[in-house]
């Protein structure tokens, strides 16, 4: 079931692109900034499958580092 536009107004954390066994596409799982570790899941949001923090190892996304942060080898 595809996601409504309401859904969409909220703030989400998404994951790092990872594909889903459900509908095979590769996407951004996304899950409320509250959730549970024990109980709530990663949502695909092309097919609204659920995967458990407790079953799958989704590794969130890292704001990318700029290149200006790496010394330079003399």
């Amino acid at each position: 079931m595809p996601r409504t536009a309401q859904s969409a107004t909220k703030d989400f954390i998404y994951s790092q692109p990872t594909m889903c066994l459900h509908c095979h596409v590769v996407v951004e799982m996304f899950h409320e900034p509250g959730a549970d570790p024990r109980g709530d899941a990663w949502e695909c949001p092309q097919c609204g499958h659920k995967y458990l923090f407790a079953h799958w190892k989704i590794k969130r996304k890292k704001p990318k580092k700029m290149a200006a942060e790496k010394p330079e080898a003399a």
